[in-house]
């Protein structure tokens, strides 16, 4: 009969014949059609010394992405203390969306686009502080011409 390898409870048992030499499924690591030197039942080992990805420490926190990461975060914060405190409407919050645009650039390695996001974070809060500090000479100027001209 066909089925005369169904151990009791369902589950099969070793083919008829034995078990395959290096155990497992035909073209799996170790099993039929491993390939030379692959340990037998199961994939390659890692590498002495570990599985460390090559081009820096674990985590992909270089030298260089540190620093723009870091930069990408003070003037993200720098943006929305200007958003909140001074009332830099969209310049703050288009300038802190550039600096967390930048500190994922930084993290995925990307120092280019990083560095140019981080330029235009600069640019609108910048921009934006600037703005405020003329509006409040424009502002203080016309309350002086209107307090004048009352009296």
């Amino acid at each position: 009969m066909m089925n005369e390898h169904i151990q009791a409870g369902g589950a099969y048992g070793p083919p008829p014949g034995g078990a395959p030499p290096g155990g497992g499924m035909p073209g799996a690591p170790g099993g039929y059609g491993a390939p030379p030197g692959a340990p037998p039942g199961g994939a390659p080992m890692a590498p002495p010394g570990g599985g460390m990805m090559p081009g820096g420490p674990p985590g992909g926190a270089g030298g260089g992405n540190a620093d723009l990461k870091k930069q990408a975060q003070t003037w993200l914060i720098v943006n929305l203390a200007t958003w909140f405190l001074c009332g830099n409407g969209c310049f703050g919050i288009i300038g802190a969306i550039m600096g967390y645009l930048a500190m994922q650039a930084a993290d995925q390695g990307n120092l280019a686009e990083a560095e140019g996001k981080i330029k235009w974070s600069k640019i609108c809060a910048i921009v934006g502080l600037v703005l405020m500090v003329l509006l409040i000479i424009v502002y203080v100027i016309l309350m002086a011409v209107g307090m004048a001209g009352s009296m």
